[in-house]
C-alpha cells in the first residue's frame, strides 16, 4: 500500500464536507490515508475501520457506522458485497489520487469499476495494468445504459454516444431479451394489468424527475436496480419521504430508506 495519499486542498471549502460533522469529517480522511488499498477499496466493517483509525478514541462502532452511512448518502462511497464479504469503494479514487505505484486490491472491484496498477513483478518487471486510462467507474459499467436511450423521459443527459454504446456493450436484442419482463403485480401498474421492464422503469424515472427535479444517468440506474426489489408504490412513497428529510436527494438515501422499510416489516411479521 502507498505510504502517501493526496487530500485535495479545496476539500475544507467543499460544501458537501463543510456540512458534514467532525466525526464522518475524520472518518473520511481516514478512510483515504489509511483504510483504503491502492485501489481506494476496503472492508465495510465498522470495527476495522476504527481500530484503523481511531486506535486510542473512546468512539463506539454505531458512530463510525453512522459516519458510513453518511458518506453513503453523499455519495463518497460505493457500498457492495462480493465473495461474501461487504466491501467499500471510495467513488472518487482516481480523480484524486496520482501515485507513481499502484498495487492490486485484495478486493473484487465492483460491477463497472476499472482498476488502475503498476508495481514490480518477479525478475524486476513492471507491470502496469489500465494505468494509462482514468479508472474508477465508467459510464459503461451498466448494460441500462443502452435501453434508457429508449426509456428514459425526454431531457435527460446522455452521458456517451450511442455509437459508442453499440461497441463496447451487448447488442439491443440481447439486451431486450434479459431485461423486459411482465409484472404480473396489477396494483403496480398504471393500467391494472402487466407491463414490460421499459414501462416501470419511465413510470419510475418520471416520478422521481417530478419530485426531486432532477435525473441523470445514475438516477435510472439506481431506479432499474431498486424496481427488481421494490414496487412502484412503495419507491413512490420513500421519494416522497426523502424529498421530506432532505435536500440533497440521491439514491444511497433512497435505499437505504426502502430497505429499512423493508427490515420493519419482517419484524412486524415475526411479532405479529
Amino acid at each position: 500500500m502507498a505510504n502517501r495519499r493526496m487530500i485535495n486542498s479545496d476539500l475544507f471549502s467543499d460544501d458537501v464536507f463543510m456540512e458534514l460533522n467532525d466525526i464522518t469529517r475524520l472518518t473520511w480522511i481516514g478512510l483515504i490515508v489509511m483504510s483504503a488499498d491502492d485501489q481506494g477499496r476496503l472492508q465495510d466493517n465498522e470495527l476495522l475501520i476504527k481500530s484503523q483509525i481511531f486506535p486510542m478514541d473512546n468512539k463506539t462502532p454505531i458512530k463510525i457506522k453512522n459516519a458510513l452511512d453518511i458518506l453513503e448518502q453523499n455519495e463518497m462511497i460505493h457500498r457492495y458485497q462480493k465473495d461474501g464479504k461487504k466491501l467499500i469503494q471510495i467513488v472518487n479514487w482516481w480523480k484524486h489520487q496520482s501515485p507513481s505505484w499502484a498495487s492490486g486490491s485484495n478486493y473484487p472491484a465492483p460491477d463497472g469499476w476499472v482498476d488502475r496498477e503498476k508495481y514490480h513483478a518477479t525478475g524486476n518487471k513492471v507491470v502496469t495494468t489500465n494505468w494509462d486510462t482514468q479508472g474508477g467507474f465508467s459510464d459503461l459499467h451498466s448494460t441500462l445504459h443502452s435501453t434508457l436511450h429508449s426509456t428514459l423521459p425526454t431531457g435527460v443527459s446522455r452521458l456517451i454516444d450511442e455509437s459508442e454504446v453499440k461497441n463496447t456493450i451487448k447488442s439491443e436484442n440481447t439486451l431486450e431479451s434479459e431485461y423486459t419482463y411482465e409484472d404480473t403485480r396489477a396494483s403496480e401498474t398504471p393500467n391494472g394489468g402487466t407491463c414490460t421492464y421499459s414501462d416501470k422503469l419511465t413510470s419510475l424515472c418520471n416520478i422521481y424527475k417530478d419530485k426531486t427535479g432532477k435525473l441523470d444517468t445514475k438516477d435510472a440506474e439506481m431506479l432499474k436496480d431498486l424496481s427488481t426489489a421494490y414496487g412502484v408504490p412503495d419507491i413512490n412513497n420513500a421519494i416522497d419521504h426523502m424529498t421530506a428529510h432532505t435536500d440533497r436527494p440521491n439514491g444511497a438515501y433512497l435505499r437505504k430508506i426502502l430497505d429499512g422499510w423493508y427490515q420493519e416489516k419482517k419484524i412486524r411479521k415475526v411479532y405479529a
